[in-house]
C-alpha cells in the first residue's frame, strides 16, 4: 500500500498559498482507495507532539522549538524530527515523503539515508530571489554569472540560496512544478533534467455562482455600488511586488474614458502608500482590507475585470478564482503567471529596464475590456481555461498519475 507523507510549515502554512495547496491536496487523495495519508505539521504552537486522525487523515503535530536559528540546530531540528517520525513509518509500505519548502533539505537527506526505497517529492511554490529581484530572471543569470569577489552582499546571499537549492533538487525523486516556466527555468538554469520534473498547475474546487444582468445589478447596489459601475478587481497584498501603485495610475487614466469605472481593492498591507498614490481618485476607490471567502466570491460576482500586475506569480490562487467565476483576466507575462493569462490580456515586463511596467499599457488593456463589457467570449475562454487546467479535477488526475510513475 502506498503511504504519503506530506509536510507542512504550520507557523507559516498559508504563505505563497502552501495552506491552501495541502487542503486542496488533501481533498483530492482522501477519497482514493490503497492509499494512505499522513499530515506532518511542523513548528506548531502545541506544547508537545500530537497525533489524532481526522477524516482518514492521520495528523502528527510537531511542535516549535525556540533556538537561534543557525543552520546547526535547524539541522538537530530536523534529525530529532526523524527520530520522531520513525514509529509511525511501516518500512512494508512503499513510503512517499512530499516536501513543500525549500528549506527542508534536511528532511531529503535524512529520510533517503533511513529509507532509502522511498520516494521523494518536492512542490515549488516559490523561490526566494524571485521575491528579491522581482521575478527578473535577465538579472538572476547576471548574479549567477559573477564571481564571488564581485557579488555584493545580496548578491551573495542569491547565490548561496541557488547552490543550496541544486543540492536539494538533486536529493528529491521528482519536483513538481506549478508551473512550465518553472520546469522550463529548472532545466536551463539548475540543469535538472526533463524527466525529473512534473507539470502539475493548481487546482480548486468549482464554486462558481453565476448571476444574470439583473441578479449582479442588485448586488452591485447591496454591496454599495452603483448598478453601472465597471468593477476593477484587485485581489492580493498590497506589497511592491504585486504592482497595484502601476494599476493605480491605469486606473486614473481610465477614468477619462470610463467616469464609471470602480477600483475594487482587496486585501491587507500598507495602505498608506496607496492611499498617497490615488489621493485624487480616492473617491473612486474602495479599499475593503481582508475579507472572508464568502465576501470575497460576492465580489468575484459582480467584477468586471481582475487584473493582478504582479511582478512574480507561480500558480495564482486568485487568478484561478477568477477564471473560475469567468472573470476576464489581465496579467503580466511574468514568471508563471503568464501562461495563466490569455495572450490579449497580457501586460509587458521589460526585465531589461528594471522590470519596468508601462501604466499607460495596461489603461489601454482595460480601455479594450471595459468598452467591450460584459466580454461573454473572453468570459468562455477563461471559464474553459479553469476547467481544463485549474481544476481540483485536472489537478488529481495529474497527481494520482505521478504517484503511479
Amino acid at each position: 500500500m502506498k503511504h504519503i507523507y506530506i509536510f507542512n510549515n504550520a507557523t507559516r502554512a498559508a504563505e505563497y498559498g502552501i495552506g491552501t495547496y495541502i487542503n486542496q491536496m488533501l481533498c483530492c487523495l482522501k477519497e482514493v482507495p490503497q492509499l494512505r495519508i499522513t499530515l506532518v505539521n511542523l513548528n506548531t504552537e502545541k506544547t508537545e507532539q500530537t497525533v489524532e486522525e481526522a477524516e482518514s487523515v492521520r495528523i502528527i503535530q510537531i511542535p516549535i522549538i525556540k533556538y537561534s536559528g543557525t543552520e546547526h540546530n535547524y539541522y538537530r531540528y530536523y534529525r530529532n524530527l526523524l527520530y520522531v517520525l520513525i514509529p509511525y513509518i511501516r518500512i512494508e509500505e512503499e513510503n512517499i515523503f512530499h516536501l513543500n519548502y525549500l528549506h527542508n533539505r534536511p528532511i531529503a537527506s535524512l529520510l533517503k539515508r533511513e529509507y532509502p526505497s522511498c520516494r521523494i517529492l518536492l512542490t515549488i511554490h516559490y523561490m526566494n530571489w524571485c521575491f528579491t529581484l522581482k521575478g527578473n530572471a535577465s538579472l538572476f543569470k547576471q548574479i549567477l554569472s559573477k564571481t564571488k569577489d564581485t557579488r555584493n552582499e545580496q548578491e551573495e546571499e542569491i547565490y548561496q540560496d541557488f547552490q543550496n537549492d541544486r543540492k536539494l533538487f538533486k536529493e528529491v525523486d521528482r519536483i513538481i512544478c506549478l508551473s512550465q516556466y518553472t520546469c522550463q527555468l529548472l532545466h536551463n538554469m539548475y540543469s535538472v533534467s526533463d524527466d525529473k520534473t512534473a507539470l502539475i498547475y493548481n487546482g480548486l474546487v468549482d464554486e462558481a455562482l453565476f448571476l444574470s444582468s439583473n441578479e449582479k445589478e442588485q448586488k452591485k447596489q447591496a454591496l454599495l455600488f452603483d448598478k453601472e459601475d465597471k468593477i476593477i478587481l484587485f485581489v492580493g497584498r498590497l506589497d511592491e511586488i504585486k504592482g497595484l501603485d502601476i494599476l493605480i495610475k491605469a486606473f486614473r487614466n481610465i477614468l477619462h474614458k470610463e467616469p464609471k469605472a470602480r477600483l475594487l481593492v482587496v486585501g491587507d498591507g500598507d495602505f498608506k502608500v496607496y492611499l498617497k498614490e490615488a489621493t485624487d481618485v480616492t473617491v473612486r476607490i474602495t479599499y475593503t482590507g481582508k475579507v472572508s471567502k464568502e465576501q470575497l466570491y460576492e465580489y468575484y460576482q459582480i467584477a468586471t475585470v481582475g487584473v493582478m500586475p504582479s511582478f512574480h506569480e507561480q500558480c495564482s490562487y486568485v487568478g484561478i478564482e477568477m477564471m473560475m467565476h469567468g472573470i476576464p483576466l489581465i496579467g503580466t507575462d511574468s514568471t508563471g503567471l503568464s501562461e495563466m493569462v490569455e495572450e490579449e490580456c497580457r501586460l509587458h515586463i521589460d526585465e531589461n529596464n528594471k522590470s519596468l511596467i508601462i501604466p499607460e499599457e495596461l489603461s489601454d488593456l482595460l480601455s479594450i475590456i471595459l468598452s467591450n463589457s460584459p466580454n461573454n467570449d473572453l468570459r468562455t475562454k477563461y471559464r474553459k481555461r479553469y476547467k481544463n487546467n485549474y481544476s481540483l479535477s485536472a489537478m488529481k488526475t495529474k497527481f494520482l498519475h505521478l504517484l503511479d510513475t
